[in-house]
C-alpha cells in the first residue's frame, strides 16, 4: 500500500459524489447518445461510474494495476447489456475514456502537492491498461450479444420495441443503426396500438395477436417478408399486445381489425420514435381506467381518450392543451367556427331544436353541423362518453 496514494484515495472518497457527477456530465457533453439519458438509464451510468472509479482507486493505491477476473466478468456483462439496449459500441468505449480523463485530471490538479511524479505516472498508465482490458472485454461481449440478438429476427424485433417502450433509446442514430441491422424500415411518426381481450375471462393468445396483425395487412413476427415491407414491430406485456404501426394504418382500419379478432385497445397516432415510451404509458393507462361505455360504439380508443383519462385520473402527465387539441381536432380551425358553435350549443342545451333556437338557425342546419362535427372528430355528441370528452375539451378551450 502506497501511503500517499491511500491518503489521496481517502480524500477523494469523501468527494466522490462530485467527481462522479463531473465525469457523467463530461460524458453527456462529449457524446450525443448520452445527452438525453434519464431515469434508470442515467442511474445505471452513474452506478457504473462509481464502481469503475472506486475500483481504479483501489488498484492504484495498492500498486497493483491488473484487473481481476471479477472485473473482466463485470465488463463482459456491461458489453452485453449495451448490445441489448442498442447503444453504439464506439460511444460506450469513448465514455470510459472521457470519464477516466476527468478522474486523472482531478487527481493531478487537486492533489499534486501530496503526490510524487511516479504516482501520477502510475495512475495514468493504470488507466490506459484498464481501458485496454475493458475495451477487449466489452467489444467481445458486445459482438457476441449482437449476433445472438439478430440471429432470431422475431425476438430481436420484439426486444427493440421493448427497449423503445422502456425509453432505453434516446438517440435517433442509435435506433436507425439497430433498425438497419434488423432489416427494418421504421416510420418516423408511427402509430402505437395497445390491445387486450374484450373480456377479463378471455386470454390474449399468440394466435389472436397473429390474427390481428394479419387483419391489419401486416406480416406476423415469425413470417419471412422482404425488408422493404417490414415497418412494424410487435411485443407482449402479459394480457396486452403492443404494436408499432406505420402511420397510414389509422383508427378506422385498426377498429375494424380489432372487432374482427375480439380485442379492444387504444391507438396513439403519429408519435415519434423518441416518444414511443410516453405513447405506451398513455395508451396503457387509458385501458386501465376507461369505463366500459367508452367502448360502446367502437373497439379502439384514441389519443383524445387517453388525454382525457389522464386528466380525469389526475395523472402528472395530464395536459389540458392536449385534451383540447386531440379531442376537438380541426374544429378549432377558423373555417369550422360555425360547426364548433353548433356543437357547443347542442351540448349546452341538450337538444338540436333548443340549440337551433339559441343560434337562430333552422333545426336541420344545426343537425348538419352536428353530423360534420362527428365526421371531423370521430365523436357522436349523443353518446355519453363522447359528449363528456367534447364538453370537457370545449370548457378547457374557453378557460384557456
Amino acid at each position: 500500500m502506497h501511503q500517499a496514494r491511500a491518503a489521496v484515495v481517502a480524500e477523494i472518497e469523501t468527494e466522490l459524489v462530485t467527481v462522479v457527477a463531473s465525469a457523467v456530465q463530461a460524458v453527456r457533453n462529449a457524446i450525443p447518445v448520452y445527452r438525453n439519458l434519464h431515469g434508470p438509464q442515467l442511474a445505471d451510468v452513474e452506478a457504473i461510474a462509481y464502481w469503475s472509479l472506486r475500483r481504479l482507486m483501489t488498484l492504484w493505491a495498492g500498486g497493483d494495476p491488473a484487473i481481476d477476473e471479477r472485473d473482466h466478468s463485470r465488463f463482459r456483462a456491461i458489453g452485453a447489456a449495451r448490445a441489448a439496449d442498442g447503444r453504439p459500441l464506439a460511444d460506450v468505449l469513448r465514455a470510459y475514456r472521457v470519464a477516466s480523463s476527468v478522474f486523472v485530471r482531478h487527481v493531478a490538479t487537486e492533489y499534486l502537492d501530496a503526490l510524487d511524479p511516479p504516482d501520477i505516472a502510475d495512475l495514468s498508465l493504470g488507466v490506459l491498461d484498464a481501458i485496454d482490458a475493458i475495451s477487449e472485454e466489452i467489444i467481445g461481449a458486445y459482438i457476441v450479444a449482437r449476433e445472438q440478438l439478430t440471429s432470431n429476427r422475431a425476438q430481436a424485433h420484439a426486444l427493440l420495441l421493448d427497449d423503445l417502450l422502456a425509453g432505453r433509446h434516446n438517440s435517433p442514430g442509435a435506433v436507425a443503426d439497430r433498425a438497419r441491422e434488423l432489416d427494418l424500415e421504421l416510420p418516423s411518426h408511427p402509430n402505437l396500438l395497445v390491445v387486450e381481450p374484450t373480456s377479463v375471462a378471455r386470454s390474449l393468445t399468440d394466435d389472436t395477436v397473429e390474427s390481428l396483425v394479419l387483419a391489419l395487412g401486416l406480416a406476423p413476427p415469425d413470417r419471412t417478408t422482404p425488408s422493404t415491407q417490414r415497418s412494424h414491430l410487435c411485443t407482449r406485456r402479459e394480457q396486452r399486445a403492443i404494436l408499432l404501426l406505420p402511420s397510414e394504418i389509422g383508427r378506422a382500419h385498426v377498429d375494424v381489425a380489432s372487432r374482427a379478432t375480439g380485442v379492444r385497445g387504444c391507438l396513439v397516432e403519429r408519435s415519434t420514435i423518441a416518444g414511443v415510451s410516453s405513447a405506451w404509458r398513455l395508451a396503457s393507462e387509458a385501458l386501465d381506467t376507461a369505463p366500459d361505455h367508452a367502448f360502446d360504439d367502437r373497439a379502439v380508443l384514441d389519443t383524445g381518450d387517453g388525454q382525457l383519462l389522464a386528466l380525469l385520473t389526475a395523472r402528472p402527465t395530464a395536459d389540458t392543451s392536449e385534451v383540447v387539441r386531440t379531442v376537438l381536432g380541426s374544429l378549432t380551425e377558423a373555417a369550422n367556427a360555425h360547426i364548433l358553435e353548433g356543437l357547443s350549443a347542442f351540448i349546452a342545451t341538450g337538444t338540436a331544436t333548443a340549440a337551433a333556437t339559441q343560434l337562430h338557425v333552422h333545426p336541420q342546419t344545426l343537425r348538419y353541423r352536428l353530423r360534420r362535427a362527428q365526421e371531423l372528430t370521430g365523436r357522436d355528441p349523443r353518446s355519453a362518453w363522447h359528449r363528456l370528452a367534447l364538453d370537457t375539451a370545449l370548457q378547457l378551450r374557453q378557460l384557456g
